[in-house]
């Protein structure tokens, strides 16, 4: 088995002193490299989650201003179209009023044309009778007795 005598003694010296050595040369600054990479990695993992966290704010702030947009755009085109039927529907109204006054105007005209028509022919009735009955029997006859309310119940 082992035998512990100076050269045992020296070895685990010898180790104790590279163990300090390796300790001092390269694991300080290999552990040192390795807390500064988690903390660089820490912090890297912090402004990500904080960068999401206000995209995602402004996301949803966007989607607000885009929706409360969307409204004011579907209420001011519902008011125009609004404005615009009441305006077609206004004017619509005020033509057929015009409409109608014209042809109630033109309806008294001809009713008033046709009483002057009346009018006149139950007063030449008698003329147009003589030269009627000249013209067919080729001969000058005068009318003496004219029924004017038949005439009138004609001409009506």
């Amino acid at each position: 088995m082992f035998e512990f005598n100076a050269t045992f003694l020296i070895a685990m010296i010898s180790f104790v002193v590279f163990i300090i050595i390796m300790n001092a040369i390269l694991y300080k600054p290999i552990l040192s490299i390795i807390n500064k990479r988690e903390n660089y990695i820490d912090e890297n993992l912090n402004a990500a989650k904080n960068s999401k966290e206000k995209a995602q704010e402004i996301l949803a702030e966007k989607e607000t201003k885009l929706a409360e947009s969307s409204l004011q755009a579907r209420q001011i085109v519902s008011g125009r179209v609004q404005q615009e039927n009441d305006k077609a529907k206004r004017l619509t109204e005020e033509a057929k009023t015009t409409t109608q006054k014209n042809i109630a105007s033109a309806k008294e005209n001809l009713h008033n044309e046709e009483i002057q028509t009346a009018n006149s022919l139950s007063g030449n009735v008698r003329e147009l009778a003589e030269s009627i009955s000249e013209k067919i029997l080729g001969e000058k006859t005068s009318i003496e007795n004219v029924d004017y309310e038949l005439i009138s119940k004609v001409l009506k």
